[in-house]
């Protein structure tokens, strides 16, 4: 597809990603890769000293992921960070209309949520090994978050932690927004966590998504970071909750890439719309390429009504984030 053509004004910059562990729990037979990139092999599997880099044992592959209606969607990037494929796997059982959220794990596996749209309660869900062949996925459910809290946003840090954006009273305002840890294991069903911040008074209204970012060294990491709100995008210390705005592009996704992943070494920011647009933005400035790609249409709900999710590749050692107590 078309080679980015950045447009836009000059802003600013900031940085955020990576990965966290989970047990296995997909009944897809395999993360085939089948017509799937070249993968990249890393070496640390664990949390290195300051300054160095985090990265992961398993493969990782140039590629994005979003769940909407009953799809687990892959985005496939090429070399250069433009859109080769856009495959849909179909989800092998009903899931709740809806908003989601998707991270993926340290171990490469997906985990997402879906605010339904019938109960307004956030259902989990584990893909221990995503498809990449497009072939039909199931992934395994994990029930739903606690005490009716709605999951807007996932989130994972340099050092492997789990986080949830607690959208509050509604998912339109910042009302009762709140950042969540995990401190128990999801992936086995267990959602006991602290709260990092209260996001109620945050500068960003409302947060979609929690996004990886890039430093002015090309590098991953986890906070300050960027957080997307219906396509206002900031600049963002999700501890504090302060941040500046910096740019307009997307709708409710937002991820970047390690440099590792490109030909040229140069990590990317990507956003995607509520139409399953996606665009490359500049780090630097945030100005949005053309649009590289568009995934399946959708019924009910817009396409793109879902955050993005990806490979946590060249994630700074030291991570942005105070530790649980």
């Amino acid at each position: 597809m078309k080679k980015p053509t950045f447009h836009g004004i000059a802003l600013l910059v900031v940085g955020v990603a990576c990965g966290s562990n989970a047990d296995d729990g997909s009944t897809h037979p395999s993360g085939a890769n089948n017509d799937a990139g070249s993968p990249l092999q890393f070496s640390d599997s664990g949390g290195g000293a300051d300054g160095q880099l985090v990265t992961s044992s398993v493969p990782m592959y140039p590629e994005l992921w979003y769940s909407v209606d009953q799809s687990l969607v892959r985005v496939e990037l090429a070399a250069d960070g433009t859109v080769s494929k856009i495959q849909a796997s179909t989800i092998t059982f009903a899931v709740d209309s809806g908003q989601s959220a998707i991270t993926m794990l340290k171990d490469g596996s997906l985990l997402f949520s879906r605010l339904s749209s019938a109960d307004r309660q956030s259902h989990f869900f584990h893909v221990a090994n995503p498809p990449r062949d497009g072939s039909a996925v199931t992934p395994r459910a994990l029930g739903v978050m606690p005490n009716k809290i709605m999951v807007e946003g996932l989130y994972t840090d340099c050092e492997g932690r789990l986080y949830a954006m607690d959208t509050g009273d509604d998912d339109s305002s910042a009302k009762g927004n709140r950042l969540l840890r995990f401190t128990g294991n999801v992936t086995a069903g267990d959602y006991t966590f602290v709260q990092v911040s209260d996001l109620g008074t945050a500068d960003v209204a409302d947060i979609d998504d929690m996004g990886p970012g890039i430093n002015s060294d090309n590098k991953i990491v986890d906070n300050p970071g960027l957080a997307i709100d219906t396509g206002n995008i900031y600049a963002f210390d999700f501890e504090t909750g302060k941040g500046n705005k910096v740019g307009q592009a997307g709708t409710f996704g937002i991820h970047a890439l390690g440099g590792s992943l490109f030909g040229d070494k140069k990590s990317r920011l990507y956003v995607m719309n509520d139409s399953a647009q996606i665009f490359e933005l500049n780090p630097t400035t945030f100005a949005a390429s053309n649009v590289l790609g568009k995934g399946p249409k959708t019924d009910p709900g817009p396409p793109g009504w879902s955050s993005l999710a990806g490979p946590l590749t060249d994630c700074i050692a030291v991570s942005g984030f105070t530790p649980p107590k």
